[in-house]
């Protein structure tokens, strides 16, 4: 990996952590909708941060989590778990955004922002440790 693709996975993960923030603030002010849009693109962001560790790189959603799942949850990288995190969350932030009749209620939410938040530590251990044995 070269040192731009490691400052790239750095903004990334950056990005990332500051989503996790503010989906828990948002999710304190009652916000639910926004938090469950920031925790997805916490756990996207980071995601892409992940699969650049392989020079893997998607311009879509559903590309992002196909990429996930082929490259490190059915590798045995990452425990299928993960995969399946990733999936609510998107199907979460979906309705959320796109469907007029869905309200997420405080229980959801706060689900969501929990397992983000579980996605964001493990993927950010193993990207810390590939960072640090690269440099």
């Amino acid at each position: 990996m070269d040192q731009e693709t490691g400052v790239l996975i750095e903004i990334r993960l950056d990005r990332s952590r500051e989503d996790i923030e503010t989906a828990k603030e948002l999710l304190d002010l009652g916000r639910y909708r926004a938090a469950v849009n920031r925790a997805y693109y916490a756990i996207f962001s980071i995601t892409t941060a992940l699969l650049l560790t392989q020079t893997i790189e998607r311009s879509k959603h559903a590309g992002v989590e196909s990429a996930f799942i082929q490259h490190f949850v059915k590798t045995g990288i990452f425990e299928t778990e993960y995969g399946r995190i990733f999936d609510y969350i998107r199907k979460k932030r979906e309705e959320s955004d796109y469907s007029a009749r869905i309200t997420l209620d405080e229980k959801t939410a706060k689900m969501v922002v929990s397992d983000a938040e579980k996605f964001f530590i493990r993927l950010s251990e193993y990207l810390r440790v590939r960072l640090n044995t690269i440099q």
